[in-house]
């Protein structure tokens, strides 16, 4: 490997003073009394990755209101910390756990007696955060939407790229890492190996997340303000998801990136303005894997065994149509986050080789449209209205099938 190996960049590199956009900061929870979350109707005990928090929230709103009515409380506690508990089968603890009514994130304190948690959401797979962590005959990991993961500067940063090569000696080395202008660990910012985040890039760049040099983050908004607002805009680097990272597009800059055996650097977007994923749901950007949804199934059907885990699981994963009014993959293209619908590679196992794949039912062409990129396809009302070479009228767009 090359310690200068910095990536020429194919997509063309905007300058950091075109990627200004509105931080968008999520509103808490409503301040009221937190009640037993065992009180609650049906609760469905989820936790794990905070990736999958807003889409969740607006699952949960509407399950809230069904007949009868569901109710998510929801825990984010990192994806390893949460796939851990749920193997080891510790339950949600403490109090201000969240939960949704029709419109708004509301508080619970979890029992004293805890309950089995239903559902654990990872960013990597289980056996990423701990090879004893394996799915069997009574646990499975259903795959839910891609999530890409990036490497991120402060916005008046001159730097555009960087390659697996560079960012392999950066994390692995620090200090010495010889790759201006990240040579100093008080700004080479890092999660923690429960991360992750940090575990997928460390899949990535190969280097173990447990021995990763520079300056630790203590979340992902941690992580976003110590980028952001760091004093050596220059040689500041760290690692957001792409949520995250698209989300605080007037602080931080997305840099493009080179995976090992590529001839150049790529956004996870088409352009930096973009957030259509077209670098991601192609394979031309490497770092991305699906959300991970773990559950106890039937040993016989494979079936999650709490119905209201199934039903969330189903929706969350594009196995069951969402409830009426909820609008799920313009919701996932709203977080950064991409559809299995709106994929067209695949891989099953952590950082692994791409495989061409076709959705039962593709959304290409509606993710295009809903994430603000434009879809170049002809709009339909039925399959009669569609060509032969794409015959099937999916969410008023002619797909392949």
């Amino acid at each position: 490997m090359k310690r200068d190996g910095m990536p020429r960049s194919c997509p063309t590199l905007l300058p950091a003073a075109a990627l200004l956009g509105v931080l968008a900061v999520a509103p808490g929870a409503a301040a009221q009394p937190a009640v037993p979350c065992s009180s609650l109707p049906s609760p469905v005990h989820v936790t794990g990755s905070s990736a999958v928090k807003p889409f969740l929230a607006e699952l949960a709103k509407v399950l809230s209101a069904s007949t009868p009515p569901i109710t998510i409380v929801y825990q984010g506690q990192g994806s390893c910390a949460g796939v851990a508990a749920f193997f080891e089968g510790a339950p949600l603890s403490g109090a201000g756990l969240s939960h949704w009514d029709a419109d708004t994130e509301l508080l619970c304190d979890a029992d004293v007696e805890g309950r089995p948690i239903d559902i654990a959401v990872s960013d990597v797979f289980a056996t990423t955060c701990d090879p004893a962590y394996t799915t069997s005959s009574t646990v499975s990991d259903f795959a839910g939407p891609i999530q890409p993961m990036t490497f991120v500067v402060p916005n008046t940063s001159t730097q555009e790229a960087i390659s697996a090569e560079a960012a392999y000696f950066v994390y692995g080395f620090g200090d010495a890492s010889g790759v201006p202008p990240w040579t100093d660990e008080q700004f080479i910012f890092q999660r923690n190996a429960g991360s992750g985040t940090q575990q997928m890039m460390a899949a990535a760049i190969r280097v173990p997340a447990s021995r990763w040099r520079g300056a630790p983050a203590t979340s992902s908004d941690d992580m976003r303000n110590l980028v952001a607002f760091s004093t050596d805009e220059e040689r500041t680097i760290g690692v957001l998801g792409a949520n995250v990272a698209s989300e605080s597009s007037s602080l931080l800059k997305v840099l493009a990136y080179q995976h090992y055996d590529q001839q150049c650097g790529y956004y996870p977007d088409s352009d930096p303005l973009k957030r259509d994923k077209r670098n991601v749901r192609d394979g031309h950007y490497a770092i991305w894997g699906p959300l991970h949804f773990l559950t106890h199934v039937n040993i016989n059907t494979g079936d999650p065994l709490s119905d209201g885990a199934a039903l969330v699981i189903d929706y969350l994963t594009g196995r069951k149509q969402p409830p009426a009014g909820l609008d799920l993959i313009k919701l996932e293209a709203q977080h950064h986050v991409v559809p299995e619908c709106a994929m067209r590679v695949r891989r099953t196992e952590e950082m692994g080789p791409l495989a061409s794949f076709m959705p039962t039912r593709s959304c290409w062409c509606y993710f295009d449209a809903v994430a603000g990129g434009g879809a170049d396809c002809d709009r339909c009302d039925s399959d009669g209205d569609c060509p032969s070479h794409s015959p099937k009228c999916n969410f008023g767009y002619c797909e392949p099938q």
